[in-house]
């Protein structure tokens, strides 16, 4: 009775293990979709869209469990999506196609017959970059303007209001508009095909064919981070984490900026990762096949953005669960662009960790503290900014 007993018990302990080990891992989410490649991800607050080959583009409104066709399409590949003026628009092999009612029909705008890669949208224009005859705009309707932008293939786009930054091919770098396209100027990256691109606040990030490059100051200079020797194809950011995703070898994370980089491939394995996605606290992976991955972001990063929502104060939340044994999870809200040091300290007032030393931009975080390798007690998280600084108490016990 006391062996099966034993042997009972080490059995939930192994399962509990499993499970948790499971949890940690990419979990392939193409239900639906099936082994095609995704070369593109896009969601709303209804849907999550993935753009695949073969003339399909997928849906999912339960968080990618389960995914079906976006109506009956007529063009291969989707390279990029986004929402602009009411429609969904599509850029792919076959010109620019849109919708108004989650792909049950498509209408091909008078950009056609053109492989379009790129796609980015403001709240007065939308902006297609092509394969091979430069950027597009337009205020909606059919009709399409050609930007004074001298490169020719554009394969990525970031826009923040009136300011866009172009990621080019043909070694031709990063280009930035600070007045919505009327004019650009090319950066000093312009010796590099940038074939993905990610932004916050005044970090812009690069992926190009010999890794990842940041500018701090929206792309008057730039630096080569320490994820040098990768393909990049698809970047996504969230407060200080960056995710790369590479040419065969998954996926790259980094949580201070690009400074150093962790590869985080557990159940992914060695594939090609066309898209990047962040939705519901979950890194959505369009890869070259078995189509969509996902996986918690806190398995991933120590840092969650809770919401795009910018608060009225910034603050720093009481931890839960208080008191905790061993974890804790701290959430804080910052209105500005500022650098955020969050410490622990013990209760003789000496500081017993740093949880956060980066820059954030405005919006809601929440911060994860394991305290296995400390001891019972009274401990205080204290958060500085040029702008405010506040304390809590915090009871660790075990």
């Amino acid at each position: 009775m006391r062996r099966s007993g034993i042997l009972l018990t080490l059995t939930v302990i192994l399962l509990l293990l499993s499970a948790g080990n499971v949890s940690a891992q990419w979990e392939n989410v193409s239900d639906g979709i099936g082994n095609r490649p995704v070369y593109s991800l896009y969601n709303n607050s209804s849907h999550i869209y993935a753009g695949s080959a073969n003339h399909a583009i997928y849906l999912s409104s339960n968080n990618g469990t389960n995914w079906g066709p976006a109506g009956l399409n007529y063009f291969n590949i989707t390279y990029a999506m986004t929402e602009f003026g009411g429609y969904l628009y599509a850029a792919t092999e076959l010109g620019v196609w849109r919708t108004s009612n989650n792909g049950a029909n498509w209408i091909v705008t008078s950009l056609n017959n053109t492989t379009m890669y790129s796609l980015a949208s403001n709240t007065s224009r939308v902006f297609v970059g092509s394969h091979n005859s430069g950027l597009y705009y337009s205020s909606g309707g059919q009709g399409w303007f050609i930007s004074s932008l001298s490169a020719t293939s554009i394969k990525s786009l970031v826009i923040n209001g009136e300011f866009i930054a172009a990621g080019c091919g043909n070694s031709a770098g990063v280009y930035i508009s600070t007045n919505n396209g009327a004019n650009w100027s090319q950066t000093a990256l312009n010796n590099k095909s940038v074939y993905s691109m990610a932004m916050t606040g005044n970090n812009i990030f690069a992926g190009t064919g010999s890794g990842v490059y940041r500018s701090t100051d929206l792309g008057t200079t730039w630096v080569q981070t320490s994820l040098n020797n990768e393909l990049v194809y698809s970047l996504a950011v969230s407060g200080s984490s960056v995710f790369a995703g590479t040419e065969l070898h998954g996926v790259f994370v980094s949580e201070n900026n690009g400074t150093t980089w962790v590869q985080k491939n557990e159940g992914l394995l060695d594939l090609t990762i066309h898209s990047l996605r962040i939705v519901n606290n979950f890194l959505f992976a369009g890869a070259s096949a078995n189509a969509v991955y996902r996986r918690p972001l806190g398995t991933l990063v120590n840092v969650l953005s809770q919401s795009g929502q910018i608060p009225e104060k910034s603050s720093l939340s009481q931890n839960y669960p208080n008191p905790f044994n061993p974890a804790t999870k701290i959430a804080f809200s910052i209105t500005g662009h500022e650098n955020v040091r969050l410490s622990i300290y013990n209760s003789a007032g000496q500081m017993v960790a740093v949880l956060v030393n980066d820059n954030f931009g405005p919006g809601n975080y929440e911060v994860k503290w394991d305290a296995s390798g400390y001891s019972s007690g009274v401990y205080f998280c204290s958060i500085i900014t040029p702008s405010f600084v506040e304390t809590k108490r915090m009871l660790l016990v075990k």
